[in-house]
């Protein structure tokens, strides 16, 4: 049963406004977060003096809490009414990145402060992102739910496409030790507009006839497991889900050292090359929604990135000169494909999944998806060390290729349509 159900008073029309308060706080946020993604490192190396292992770890630190508290983040976070819960995450993350400004200001910065803000603002992520991601089909109708998830992918790319020069010129303005406050500035965009949303979309545990009949945590995860074993669409969508991240963060610890010493690109090149994943990614939220409308939303799950999927290997040819274009036109294509590829898995969960355990679902999703981001930088390094980033990149993008088809090895590559779950 849809929580509409549960807003009859609420028009559509500020639920649509609503919505898009959602997309463009969460928009803000994730553009000005890519500051402390550049400015972390910068401080740590070259004002704490850390090694190249100890700058890697503030990555991983920043992964660590999606293995602890995502399955309790998605029992939990459905007690508290979602606007509450994006208010407290936004203002948390917030006050702790302020703290890093504030203690190189004093002369107090140590490198496990940043440790410590990378773990916490990852905690209160957690909890932000279970909730933003169920958020859709709580305010949109169910015909508008792709076009939503579009909105969510695309905020998600402009981010990575325009992120990173936003930081590096932030970094080069204020110093690496003031430029995480760009970041507090974006979560405190994100609070503003959380504040000004309106309709009072209660909690899925405490709604009238959603209540979950379980009790306790484990139970209540349970509940929910059993609920995605059941349905080997879903399992098929959670394979290929994490395949993908695995192998993305796989690319993220080849690609830098791929692009400088093997293929010998200037920094300021290779961060607008970087950068065009991002573009790729937003061409395909752009098209999305089309896609969705042409082939089906089923169709569109899978297909386009199958389709798309090969041109990632045009990445590990990259020659110097006119060679970089190899690059470039295989993320655009490969990455436009994928982003089509996030916006139907999205659709596909909140679709077939009642309203009472959607946050339990998508705890689950996240929980092995986001988990697979260790095993994958660990794989990375792995066939780095083994065969060289070039091969390395090669092998990578050769199972990336399979995504798709791990999540079209359901009947899911029957339908045309995602039936929605009355």
């Amino acid at each position: 049963m849809s929580d509409l159900a549960t807003l009859p008073t609420a028009p559509a029309r500020a639920l649509e406004r609503d919505f898009r308060l959602l997309w463009i706080g969460s928009g803000i946020s994730q553009l000005c977060g890519m500051a402390t993604v550049v400015a972390f490192p910068l401080l740590a190396a070259r004002t704490l003096g850390a090694t190249v292992g100890e700058v890697g770890l503030i990555t991983a630190a920043g992964y660590l809490p999606w293995l602890v508290l995502t399955l309790p983040a998605g029992v939990y976070g459905a007690r508290l009414r979602p606007r509450t819960l994006l208010l407290l995450a936004d203002l948390g993350r917030a006050v702790i990145v302020t703290m890093v400004p504030v203690l190189a200001a004093t002369g107090h910065l140590a490198l496990w402060h940043l440790y410590l803000s990378n773990v916490l603002v990852s905690c209160a992520t957690v909890f932000y992102e279970i909730v933003y991601l169920s958020m859709p089909p709580r305010i949109l109708p169910k015909d508008r739910l792709v076009h939503g998830n579009v909105r969510l992918q695309m905020a998600r790319a402009v981010s990575l496409a325009f992120g990173p020069a936003v930081a590096g010129f932030t970094v080069q303005a204020l110093g690496p030790e003031r430029a995480p406050l760009l970041n507090v500035g974006g979560f405190a965009a994100s609070a503003a507009c959380n504040l000004l949303m309106r309709a009072q979309i209660e909690a899925p545990g405490a709604a009238p006839g959603t209540a979950s009949r379980a009790t306790g945590l484990w139970a209540e995860l349970a509940e929910a497991f059993r609920f995605v074993a059941r349905r080997p669409v879903i399992l098929a969508s959670i394979g290929g889900s994490a395949l993908g991240n695995c192998c993305f963060a796989a690319y993220e610890a080849l690609v830098v050292l791929f692009l400088a010493d093997d293929v010998g690109v200037a920094p300021g090149t290779l961060g607008l090359m970087i950068g065009s994943v991002g573009v790729g990614g937003l061409v395909g939220a752009f098209g999305a929604g089309r896609v969705a409308r042409r082939l089906g939303t089923a169709r569109a799950v899978w297909i386009p990135a199958a389709v798309c999927a090969p041109a990632g290997l045009l990445l590990p040819l990259t020659r110097p000169g006119t060679g970089l274009f190899l690059f470039l036109c295989g993320a655009l294509l490969f990455h436009a494909g994928y982003a089509v590829f996030t916006v139907g898995q999205a659709t596909l969960v909140q679709l077939l999944t009642p309203a009472d355990l959607l946050q339990r679902t998508v705890a689950c999703v996240r929980f092995v998806s986001r988990g697979m981001l260790f095993v994958g930088g660990l794989l990375g390094g792995a066939l780095g060390s083994l065969f060289g980033p070039r091969l390395g990149l090669a092998v990578v993008m050769l199972l990336w290729i399979g995504a798709p088809l791990v999540t079209a090895s359901s009947r899911l590559r029957f339908w045309r349509d995602i039936p929605p779950t009355e």
